[in-house]
């Protein structure tokens, strides 16, 4: 078997089986230019290496092009193409410098009373929607596109229900929203009724001020800006703060009001992972970031535990 035909089978398969692989597809595609169409069982470590390492210092992409190497011999060897993997392992361990951006209650509340102020007359993203998206996104843990693509008739007001349709993995779910924003949405419904509505109730929910669907790449600027004008994430170490770490806030921020009501956290951790619309709880567990609000609610439940421990060691 060729590279490039291996190449092309399994990011077939995986993207069958939901996955989006667009980058490890890039990559593999890239591995394919750099070695050649050359027969799999040609391929040494030393080709390998010479890719993923590439040119100038190691960066996190080395290790990045590693993992997207390995799964697809994986895949060869275990579809008995070859007999063991050419890869050298173990990969490289180059320290990441990626840190999710975890809002704070303050950076919330300005994030959003920057989005409802007055904006150009030309400005796509009228104040209202970009604030309500915002609110929609912290509340709920949804994924910027998972709003993006939310249809009218997705939008159950009389149930306090949001539809979501195979999204990440093809997975469908229902996701249960407070009467606050269930207000804050029929107040919106209300308005997106009187702009056009090209395809009736599977119209899309959230538009612009034409009546057109809000690309990712639209919300991502309309949040640069909000950024630069609330100063929010200045100083914070990596990549400046997406709207897509709403979604780890989420998460973080439901675990520590379980934590101060009291409830057993670990046995919550999977309806919390069912409502992100997660595999398994292991996927859930890259949000929570350890933040100083999250580590001290851990520390007064720990003190909880231990206090009765020790008043009996002393009695």
């Amino acid at each position: 078997m060729t590279l490039a035909s291996a190449v092309e089978n399994y990011v077939g398969l995986k993207q069958s089986l939901g996955a989006v692989f667009s980058v490890d597809a890039r990559i593999l595609a890239a591995f394919v230019r750099a070695v050649g169409d050359v027969s799999v069982s040609t391929i040494t470590p030393a080709m390998c290496t010479a890719y993923c390492r590439g040119q100038g210092p190691p960066t996190r992409f080395w290790s990045r092009k590693h993992e997207a190497l390995r799964g697809l011999f994986r895949y060869l060897v275990g579809r008995g193409y070859l007999s063991h993997s050419p890869l050298p392992e173990p990969g490289p361990q180059i320290q990441s410098t990626f840190h999710r951006y975890i809002y704070t209650r303050d950076d919330i509340g300005r994030l959003l009373d920057a989005a409802a102020q007055p904006v150009h007359p030309a400005t796509l993203i009228q104040p209202h929607t970009l604030r309500l998206m915002l609110l929609l996104l912290y509340s709920t843990g949804l994924r910027a596109g998972e709003a993006l693509r939310l249809r009218c008739c997705d939008v159950d007001l009389r149930d306090h229900l949001l539809a979501i349709w195979d999204t990440k993995f093809f997975k469908s779910r229902f996701v249960p929203i407070g009467t606050d924003l269930c207000r804050a949405l029929s107040q919106y419904h209300t308005e997106r009724t009187r702009l056009p509505l090209a395809n009736g109730d599977r119209s899309v929910f959230f538009v612009t001020r034409r009546g057109r669907a809000i690309s990712l790449g639209r919300l991502e600027t309309a949040f640069t800006r909000l950024l630069r004008q609330t100063h929010v994430g200045q100083g914070h170490p990596g990549h400046r703060p997406r709207p897509h770490d709403l979604r780890a806030t989420f998460a973080v921020h439901r675990l520590i009001a379980w934590y101060r009501e009291g409830a057993d956290v670990q046995a919550r951790l999977p309806l919390l992972a069912t409502y992100l619309g997660h595999v398994n709880v292991s996927a859930t567990s890259v949000y929570l970031t350890m933040t100083t609000e999250l580590l001290v609610e851990a520390s007064v439940r720990f003190e909880r535990y231990a206090r009765p421990a020790q008043e009996a060691a002393h009695a």
